[in-house]
């Protein structure tokens, strides 16, 4: 699928494409998100950001705090060399399956910006090479559109 046939409608024949894969592509002119279409010349405030903590990750993260805690008021209770050895354990498979968890399902890259003065969510995607393509790709077309602009 091209850029020809995502944003036909209002296309100048002398039109920079700056990323055009997977359903996504930025232009001088316009942003397209998978047949969403975004204007350029009004988009406002650019940021990017980390989408929630999916809910793989936040169930391991809550699941070890609470082992953790029931773990680790035994121990205090009990105040014994196996107790606390056993708490250390906890702790350390608690930590560990947290951070499998983060690395298997990470927070989505988000991309926001004000379209027509409404906080728009841009595009959003769990690959951090392809937000950093877009990223950039958005970076120069907005450069590009405000150099236009000034001239």
């Amino acid at each position: 699928m091209s850029i020809d046939h995502l944003s036909r409608p209002g296309r100048s024949p002398g039109s920079t494409t700056f990323y055009n894969q997977r359903g996504v592509a930025v232009t001088d002119q316009w942003l397209v998100v998978h047949g969403k279409r975004f204007l350029i010349t009004e988009l406002r405030h650019l940021e990017r950001a980390r989408g929630p903590m999916p809910s793989p990750a936040r169930t391991a993260l809550l699941t070890g705090l609470a082992a953790l805690v029931v773990v680790g008021s035994v121990a205090f209770v009990l105040d014994a060399p196996a107790a606390w050895a056993i708490a250390v354990l906890t702790a350390a498979a608690a930590l560990g399956v947290v951070m499998f968890r983060g690395r298997r399902w990470p927070a989505s890259f988000q991309m926001w910006a004000d379209y027509r003065s409404r906080p728009t969510l841009l595009f959003e995607t769990g690959d951090e090479q392809e937000f950093g393509q877009v990223s950039r790709a958005m970076i120069r077309a907005v450069e590009l559109g405000r150099r236009g602009r000034l001239t």
